[in-house]
């Protein structure tokens, strides 16, 4: 009897907690390309210890699995709730996709509360479904700006920022650039940046490691990353960027370390375009591996918005293939220089360019700057969450 007894009040704690733990608000959370995975790894082990629980959902921006799943088995991260597969025919149609299919995980889960990351196609779906199903939506990496409205990111910021209504700022300069759009100061919380977060959870086991492919040491090593529209849809301004890298390692004698993104590889092929020599492309690579180039490499030269934060992160100094940044702090502190693509036309820009990439620089350390929140944006994000819908 006794044995009996204990078996039922077993299973009535095991009930209670089950319905304690389902009373708990619900935090719906949009990923769908790859920066977002890595955003969502602090939170979601943030969110796990607080009184939300979380419903992931993989928009499908990225379907191939070396370009997400991959980052959520190394960075512990559980694997989506659901995943969606949206058309990949065009911008346009996967747009729409992912929208419908956001809206019926909404409907479906009934979410306290949408959250959704940066400035991709997926976040700006998952903004407009939240705005339909009238579900309050909080914004990570609000009010960035890069200037550029040729850049879908750019729309998807803008758009995104004028639907949200918690709106998660990395610093001073996104917050007041939301000021002077207009944006009522109590939607706003400056948080830092969780990307920063993650890298530094990573940093050790970053610096203890080489990537797959890495050259043999003591070579010099230029780590790349190319994958806008801006140079790699342009046949003469990537065939520029490949030049100055063939250049820098002729000058150099070193390598050059280019994980080519998929889209960019297509370009490549389309355009008849070869990699030169001196380049090692390991192919697809997770977030520690990406980590460990940017902490050994020389130089970075990237497009990308996260990596050019991660190589200051990493210690190492960026150029920018761009005209213009959202992360305008960078510049500042002469972490990364920009360099316009357009320069790429001749010549004369691809000897300019190899030669801001064989600068020697170095860069102010993270720790002590005041910026990005040091770790702590995580945190800061889950109590903004509880004070705005508690």
């Amino acid at each position: 009897m006794s044995s009996l007894l204990a078996c039922i009040t077993l299973a009535l704690q095991t009930i209670n907690s089950f319905e304690s733990m389902n009373t708990k608000p619900v935090l719906l959370t949009v990923t769908g390309a790859r920066p977002q995975f890595i955003k969502s790894a602090a939170v979601t082990r943030e969110v796990a210890s607080s009184g939300w629980r979380q419903w992931l959902v993989h928009a499908g921006q990225h379907m191939d699995d070396g370009m997400g799943q991959d980052f959520l088995a190394e960075l512990k991260v559980p694997m989506p709730d659901a995943r969606l597969h949206p058309s990949q025919s065009g911008r346009t149609p996967r747009l729409a996709d992912m929208m419908v299919g956001l809206a019926k995980q909404m409907d479906e889960v009934r979410p306290n509360a949408v959250m959704v990351y940066g400035d991709t196609d997926a976040t700006l779906a998952g903004a407009l479904a939240a705005h339909h199903a009238q579900v309050p939506l909080i914004h990570v990496e609000a009010g960035l700006r890069s200037g550029d409205r040729a850049m879908p990111e750019e729309h998807n910021r803008i758009l995104t920022d004028q639907l949200s209504d918690l709106l998660c700022t990395t610093g001073p300069t996104a917050t007041a650039q939301l000021i002077q759009e207009g944006v009522d100061p109590s939607r706003l919380t400056e948080v830092g940046d969780v990307m920063l977060d993650v890298a530094l959870a990573a940093g050790n086991l970053a610096k203890a490691r080489l990537p797959k492919g890495w050259p043999e040491p003591p070579s010099s090593v230029l780590v790349v990353t190319l994958h806008r529209p801006a140079t790699a849809d342009n046949p003469v301004k990537l065939k520029g960027a490949l030049d100055a890298l063939e250049l820098w390692a002729e000058r150099t004698g070193g390598w050059v370390y280019f994980p080519v993104h998929p889209r960019t590889k297509a370009c490549l092929e389309r355009f008849g375009l070869q990699l030169p020599n001196c380049v090692v492309d390991p192919g697809p690579i997770g977030y520690l591996d990406m980590q460990s180039a940017l902490c050994h490499a020389d130089c970075v030269l990237t497009d990308s918005g996260g990596v050019q934060k991660e190589a200051w992160f990493q210690g190492t100094p960026a150029v920018i293939l761009r005209n213009t940044t959202e992360w305008t702090e960078l510049l500042k502190i002469e972490a990364s220089e920009l360099f316009d693509p357009e320069l790429l036309v001749d010549s004369n820009g691809v000897q300019a360019l190899t030669g801001r990439l064989q600068l020697k620089r170095s860069v102010p350390s993270v720790v002590g700057s005041g910026l990005f929140g040091e770790g702590l944006a995580a945190q800061r994000i889950v109590a903004a969450l509880d004070r705005f819908l508690g």
